[in-house]
């Protein structure tokens, strides 16, 4: 009778540190994708700025306004401001 409630709480601590590591495997990987995506979304930020810059330097020296465009990003110099989309959504803005 001793060996087989033995056994029982042998295994329920096996089940239980099963579960432990899974979740500590399932965190990791979670993890890992946020991480993914923000260097992404960090990658996209930096390129809307170096085209805003591109497009305010070339402001500068045109002075008409200017729109470049590099993949899906499109910039918008004027007089007033310049604008970075990403397929019409608004990334970067800065204004006089």
């Amino acid at each position: 009778m001793r060996n087989a409630k033995a056994k029982a709480f042998m295994m329920a601590d096996s089940l239980i540190s099963l579960f432990i590591v899974a979740m500590g495997i399932n965190l990791f990987f979670i993890c890992e994708k946020q991480l993914w995506l923000q260097n992404r979304n960090l990658q996209l930020k930096m390129a809307a700025t170096r085209l805003g810059k591109e497009a305010s330097d070339l402001y500068a020296v045109k002075k008409q306004p200017v729109i470049l465009s590099r993949g899906d990003l499109t910039a918008k110099a004027t007089v007033q401001r310049v604008v970075v989309y990403n397929n019409d959504r608004c990334l970067c803005r800065v204004e006089k």
